[in-house]
């Protein structure tokens, strides 16, 4: 019974967003109801709707600059798995790590590529340590901050033992320093060279105009 109530309302929601949607013009408020109308799409397992629906958003939402969204539509474009699925992972990617939005986005797209990769393999190391460097750099004060500092240390842990058999404290500090993981010198190009490969020279955004434009400190 509890599984037809979740449906049904499932389906007065998705009722309700196509009659809010409908006629509503291009705009920041007709992309959010996407997002919503494309996650909900991907619960009734109609891929091609939710990427339409997120691929409109994505680009309502890069053109006004709201990069925080823009990746959240990223992930509703990866998880539709449709031929650029992985194009927009490595947008995701990019625009996740470039700008400082929540952690927690960030930590959604990079477990994607984490997925995505073959376990063990280099990316997915790389991936996993970009993903607790940023969230220990740009987490809140108080509990959801230790959270997603919590959720990807383990994940970091886990992708440690899948890629070298780590067992022990010790081992993952001879781990880390040994591959440079600790230092984003080393760590963030061998992620922006995985980002480039997923990407394959697609890109839906200009990157240098968007460099030229991030303030210098």
């Amino acid at each position: 019974m509890a599984a037809e109530d979740e449906a049904q309302s499932k389906e007065e929601r998705l009722a309700t967003l196509e009659s809010r949607l409908k006629g509503l013009p291009p705009s920041i408020e007709r992309a959010e109801l996407l997002l919503d109308y494309g996650t909900l799409m991907l619960d009734f397992q109609q891929n091609e709707d939710a990427w339409d629906a997120a691929w409109e958003a994505f680009n309502t939402f890069t053109e006004n600059e709201n990069w925080e969204l823009a990746v959240v539509a990223t992930d509703i474009l990866v998880s539709a798995d449709q031929k650029d699925s992985l194009v927009a992972l490595a947008h995701g990617i990019w625009l996740g790590v470039t700008y400082p939005i929540n952690p927690e986005t960030t930590t959604a797209i990079l477990q994607h590529m984490i997925d995505e990769s073959p376990a063990g393999s280099d990316t997915a190391a790389v991936a996993a340590v970009t993903s607790h460097f940023l969230a220990d750099h740009r987490r809140s004060e108080g509990q959801d901050g230790e959270n997603i500092l919590f959720f990807t240390s383990q994940k970091l842990a886990e992708v440690a033992a899948q890629h070298r058999n780590i067992k022990d404290q010790d081992e993952f500090e001879i781990w880390m320093a040994g591959n440079e993981f600790d230092n984003p010198d080393s760590f963030l190009p061998k992620l922006s060279a995985a980002v480039d490969a997923l990407a394959d020279g697609t890109w839906w955004i200009d990157r240098d105009a968007l460099r030229a434009a991030i303030p210098k400190i």
